[in-house]
């Protein structure tokens, strides 16, 4: 104890590849503080996700809401998007800690508050 300090509780992240939805994802992902989650179309495109067996951005959302993560960083976007910005506006009006990946991003998973 004298070098390690008192015992405190982990961080616990979570990455769900290409998916739908599921009441199973929401129940496997409760309460972890990064879910690293593909959302690979927008809403607008939601038939093509469906038919894809992928999540749309708002769907993500859903998932980390649902599952009361802390922080959601969205991935995997389709190539037909030039841009992220409506992806994450529109996952960020249903959850608010929500951004994207990209090359090189650093994101720091903060210690749990009840140290």
């Amino acid at each position: 104890m004298d070098v390690l300090g008192p015992e405190r509780p982990g961080r616990s992240i979570g990455y769900s590849g290409d998916t739908r939805p599921t009441r199973s994802l929401v129940r496997f992902f409760k309460g972890v503080d990064l879910l690293i989650f593909d959302s690979t179309f927008s809403s607008a495109d939601a038939r093509r996700a469906v038919e894809r067996k992928h999540s749309t951005s708002v769907e993500a959302a859903q998932v980390a809401q649902q599952a009361a993560v802390k922080k959601l960083v969205l991935t995997h976007f389709s190539a037909r998007y030039r841009s992220t910005v409506r992806l994450v506006r529109d996952a960020s009006e249903v959850f608010t800690e929500t951004l994207a990946a990209k090359d090189g991003l650093s994101v720091e998973v903060p210690q749990s508050d009840n140290t």
